[in-house]
């Protein structure tokens, strides 16, 4: 490749919530970074259990294996958090969630910070959801802004956020109108919402793409498992060539899951592995 580098490459501990932290920060630093996009669910790092001493810790343990992360990856789906919840209690409970995904940002000393604005139920009136997501994330933008954090926006199937399009995700955007938003591209995600990654990428282009994570797909596009770039029916590599000729300098991270929970380290040393062998320009050993 003629402008993508190996330190543009992220791993990340998505597929290890069977393992304690510390075997995942040694098994990401035995792979080698030193970039990592972290995943904030228990056991490593729940945030419900966040305060600034254990913020602070955890960003001490990274450091001392070597480890830099870029960026902060919440659990938005699994757990009961929805930021465009027609519940009072839920929204309050889901911002507060959020705010400390901000600061457990900056002390990580991270520059960016994943979120989902939330969701509406099948039976509810979308318009009025995305309000409540949107005054929301305005409301986060600012504490953002505050703390030096951009936060990222992914579109993903109406069953999990407001933003089931490309046009939505660039929407909510332009709306909240801050420096400290800009997105990413799921490369399943859009399987999910029936986008191909030229479409996607023409809307946003570099200057709004900071991040991707990037996954392939096993199965079909109607009844699919998320799965290493090596396999799969999606074109990976020339969504790779693709950004390497825009010149391309946001991040690659790969956030699998099952069924890779009991052997995590061949899930990311194959992504490491098929990402070195397009030859990205080797600016770290």
């Amino acid at each position: 490749m003629k402008n993508i580098k190996r330190s543009q490459l992220a791993l990340s501990n998505f597929p290890y919530t069977k393992y304690g932290l510390d075997y995942t920060l040694d098994s990401l630093q035995k792979i080698g970074g030193p970039y990592i996009e972290f995943y904030a669910a228990y056991p490593h790092f729940y945030l419900g259990d966040a305060n600034l001493a254990r913020m602070k810790a955890l960003a001490k343990k990274i450091k001392d294996h070597g480890l830099q992360v870029i960026d902060f990856c919440p659990e938005n789906c699994t757990y009961p958090v929805n930021a465009a919840s027609i519940d009072p209690e839920v929204r309050k409970r889901s911002i507060d969630h959020y705010i400390l995904g901000i600061q457990t940002a900056a002390e990580l000393e991270s520059p960016y910070c994943l979120f989902f604005p939330g969701y509406a139920l099948k039976d509810e009136d979308p318009q009025d959801a995305w309000k409540r997501g949107f005054d929301a994330f305005k409301y986060l933008t600012e504490f953002a802004e505050v703390y030096g954090v951009t936060l990222l926006l992914e579109s993903a199937k109406a069953t999990s956020s407001i933003l089931s399009s490309t046009d939505l995700q660039l929407k909510m955007m332009r709306d909240l109108n801050s420096p400290n938003v800009d997105c990413l591209i799921d490369t399943t995600n859009l399987v999910g919402i029936k986008e191909t990654f030229d479409e996607c990428y023409a809307k946003l282009g570099k200057e709004h793409m900071k991040h991707v994570h990037f996954k392939n797909a096993l199965g079909t596009p109607d009844s699919f498992v998320a799965s290493p770039a090596d396999e799969g029916f999606l074109d990976l590599e020339h969504m790779v060539r693709t950004l390497d000729n825009d010149g391309y300098t946001g991040y690659f991270g790969c956030e699998i899951f099952k069924p890779y929970y009991y052997e995590p380290e061949k899930a990311m040393l194959r992504f490491k592995d098929w990402f070195d062998k397009l030859d990205p320009i080797k600016d770290y050993d």
